[in-house]
């Protein structure tokens, strides 16, 4: 649209001889410049990303996690042995990184292998191997992939028979959603009350009655959970993101409810918020809560929020609601609509998983 403006424009304006020609065509190529510049901007912020990845040395399993459908296209190369997984159709947008890993493991390389893919480089460390048979490629979800490293194996007993092979890479379908670990973390609490709104109801209770119960639906789903708290107690900020990061857990999950001035009870509505690798978890659980509950939509906002820019793996933080607001006060003093409200935050969970 903005070529043809431009061409439009100053064919109108000057016309096509005498001393207007060449000041027309010089002005049109700058504008066809300008034009090809706010193009490829454009393409650039609306490019699919690489969101999350993480090496769970303890399980040998590598997962991976884009803001949009992607098929990975895995091979196991030799000399060095390494595993190269392609990712077409997703951009970087952030450095090349690196990270030593284990002792069978010798380092984790993540880069633009060229403008259309992402390429991430699993290389074993000299002495060891493995068989590519074995080596595990599965969907949790379109946009979620794990990678499942088999027994490593001394070299001296395999090597690859040929320079690269191919690895097969399974249906999304065959995926499990045993094996997981999530943080619930019910904000405040103890000498903490959080928002205290209408008729005194405080944010520290509302949201520990809603976590106990969406811990209660994930665990009955195979889901392992861990509780920041799971009474009225205090637990401070780096408390919380210590025990996500102590049992080192696939998802960090913060539910809180929301403020603001008792004269502006008229505000209602949900938050849900991330900072950096968890826009999928967010938005997984704020569609799951719209799509079952009649609440306001205020949208998915990104914010640095202590647990937020702290934790190391996909993390959120859900406002439920305004206890200040007055329908949100009198929907979640309910005890039905705080299990409503459960069991929607862990339908958004598992979805996200699956």
């Amino acid at each position: 649209m903005k070529i043809k403006w431009c061409v439009g424009f100053f064919l109108s304006a000057f016309g096509t001889s005498g001393k207007n020609y060449w000041y027309l065509i010089n002005t049109f190529f700058l504008c066809l410049l300008s034009s090809a510049f706010c193009l490829l901007k454009e393409s650039a912020v609306n490019a699919s990303s690489l969101e999350y990845w993480k090496f769970n040395p303890d399980l040998s399993r590598l997962e991976i996690i884009t803001d949009t459908t992607v098929r990975p296209q895995v091979k196991l190369i030799r000399n060095p042995t390494r595993l190269v997984i392609d990712l077409p159709g997703i951009d970087l947008n952030s450095p090349r990184t690196s990270k030593s890993v284990s002792s069978y493991v010798r380092e984790v390389r993540v880069g633009q292998f060229n403008p259309q893919t992402t390429r991430i480089v699993v290389e074993l460390s000299e002495e060891y191997s493995v068989r590519p048979w074995e080596v595990q490629v599965r969907g949790l979800a379109p946009n979620r992939w794990f990678v499942q490293f088999p027994k490593f194996l001394l070299t001296s007993s395999y090597s690859l028979p040929v320079d690269s092979i191919p690895i097969a890479v399974r249906e999304i379908k065959t995926a499990p959603i045993t094996g997981l670990a999530v943080v619930v973390d019910p904000g405040h609490g103890g000498r903490d009350p959080g928002a205290i709104g209408i008729g005194g109801l405080q944010e520290k209770n509302v949201v520990l009655s809603i976590a106990l119960e969406v811990a209660k639906i994930l665990e009955r789903q195979g889901i392992k959970v861990i509780m920041t708290r799971a009474g009225d107690r205090y637990v401070s900020l780096a408390g919380r993101v210590a025990l996500a990061q102590r049992y080192k857990v696939d998802a960090f999950v913060s539910i809180h409810a929301n403020a603001i001035s008792r004269s502006q009870s008229g505000v209602n509505g949900l938050e849900t918020y991330y900072y950096s690798e968890g826009y999928s978890l967010a938005r997984s659980i704020h569609r799951s809560i719209l799509s079952r509950i009649n609440v306001s939509d205020r949208g998915v906002r990104r914010a640095r929020f202590y647990v937020l820019r702290k934790t190391s793996m996909p993390a959120t933080l859900v406002e439920v609601g305004f206890v200040t607001g007055q329908i949100d006060n009198r929907n979640l003093s309910r005890a039905s609509y705080r299990q409503q409200m459960a069991e929607a935050i862990a339908a958004g969970i598992i979805q996200y998983f699956r």
